[in-house]
């Protein structure tokens, strides 16, 4: 019987493209703004979105270290850091403005995301020096065959 695994990661791959898309249209939609219960609830949110984004990015598999997983966590969260970066340094071609708290929050969120990629392949791969681009969803390199 083949494997699902490709199809999984196509799937997965297609949901990136679709949040990353989302997720850039709602942090430079002119004039958007987010209450909530205290102030700066929007942080929360950015911290959230972009750890989500770099969680979906390291599942899709498009970067791979061929040293070891903590490499490979490393790029991911570096890649993560970079595009919330980049997305607030974008934001005032469509009239919002640049925000260093913003940046500092994109930047937790794609440090923990790393750190909890980093504790899941651990999980499922031990400490080898390549890992599945699922890997979140294999089980341990010892049970496969």
């Amino acid at each position: 019987m083949p494997s699902s695994t490709p199809y999984r990661i196509i799937f997965i791959r297609v949901f990136f493209i679709m949040y990353t898309l989302t997720l850039l249209t709602a942090t430079h939609w002119p004039g958007l703004s987010v209450k909530g219960p205290f102030s700066r609830t929007d942080l929360i949110i950015h911290t959230g979105a972009f750890g989500f984004w770099t969680i979906v990015f390291g599942m899709s598999g498009w970067v791979r270290s061929s040293c070891c997983i903590r490499r490979q966590a490393l790029m991911v969260g570096l890649i993560g850091i970079g595009f919330g970066l980049g997305d607030e340094i974008t934001q005032p071609l469509f009239s919002r403005v640049f925000d260093w708290l913003d940046v500092a929050a994109n930047m937790t969120g794609a440090i923990l995301a790393s750190l909890v990629l980093l504790f899941f392949w651990y999980r499922k791969n031990g400490n080898q020096c390549s890992i599945a681009p699922d890997s979140l969803a294999q089980p341990p390199a010892d049970a496969r065959s």
